[in-house]
């Protein structure tokens, strides 16, 4: 794109007529000319004209093949500050502004924005959103030659947590065998997955592996409880996970509905069935709400 249709375009964007744009600095005609092609602007009316339009002149005066480049160059001190206020929302409509030019860090950028706003709305019980976000992170992550090799294991252990709750949870670009093996425990979600399944598998080691470099988390809390059930105290785990229940930390997510099914299994155990039938009534329609479309 040349000058003048840089130019052009702005105006358009804009919704300025030729007049408007030309003011008292240059003729119409001249303009008219500098957007066809056929004239060139003289350094301070591109300066005037860039003014005029919002943009620094360095944009009007790059070459094509450097626009990308310059578009970049500008958005970074933005980027860098959505960054620093933890804004992932913010840095991607940064990003966004570039527009299609893409490089390895900008790539990795992207990726690294979705993948952390799909977490958060994994941890919100939108879970819809979450797998469509996991699903950008990777597109983004595969063009980049950075490493993220971590963001797809991790991806991985997510889709596998959701397609249990639902087949109707699929990712777009993992292989089925890579979200069944992937093993990872990069946040506390995975870790706490992977030692869930390690509980459910028997392998108990590798359960109190976990709890030992784990602290009082939301997640170590329902493992303990667990190893109680699993030990026959099902009294002392049902006040267990009723403390949990209250704590103020719990959001509305998957582990509440975890939490309604474990509780749901102890009050039978302990011969409580009013209290069995609501965590159970509960948990169906905390599951009805997690699988609405975000």
């Amino acid at each position: 794109m040349n000058v003048g249709e840089k130019i052009r375009q702005l105006r358009l964007s804009k919704m300025m007529t030729q007049a408007d744009l030309a003011g008292e600095h240059i003729t119409r005609n001249m303009l008219c000319c500098i957007e066809r092609g056929t004239a060139l602007p003289s350094l301070p009316t591109a300066c005037y004209l860039a003014d005029r339009l919002g943009v620094p002149v360095g944009y009007l005066l790059c070459e094509e093949g450097d626009e990308g480049a310059y578009r970049k160059m500008m958005a970074m001190p933005n980027v860098r500050r959505a960054l620093a206020e933890g804004d992932d929302a913010g840095c991607l409509a940064v990003l966004s502004g570039v527009g299609p030019f893409a490089d390895d860090e900008l790539s990795l950028l992207r990726a690294e924005c979705e993948f952390r706003l799909a977490r958060a709305s994994f941890a919100e019980g939108r879970l819809r959103r979450a797998a469509a976000g996991f699903d950008r992170a990777l597109t983004a992550a595969a063009e980049t030659r950075y490493e993220t090799d971590w963001m797809r294991t991790a991806a991985g252990v997510y889709f596998r947590y959701l397609a249990s709750l639902s087949p109707t949870f699929s990712s777009d670009v993992l292989e089925e065998d890579e979200v069944e093996n992937a093993r990872c425990e990069s946040d506390d979600f995975t870790a706490y997955h992977m030692a869930i399944e390690a509980f459910e598998g028997e392998r108990m080691g590798e359960v109190e592996h976990y709890l030992t470099r784990t602290g009082d988390t939301l997640y170590a809390a329902r493992v303990r409880a667990l190893c109680q059930m699993k030990q026959g105290a099902t009294v002392e785990a049902q006040k267990a996970l009723e403390t949990l229940l209250n704590r103020q930390d719990l959001g509305v997510g998957v582990l509440l509905y975890e939490l309604f099914g474990d509780l749901d299994l102890c009050c039978r155990q302990n011969d409580d069935y009013k209290k069995a039938y609501e965590y159970a009534t509960a948990r169906r329609g905390l599951l009805e709400r997690l699988l609405e479309e975000a």
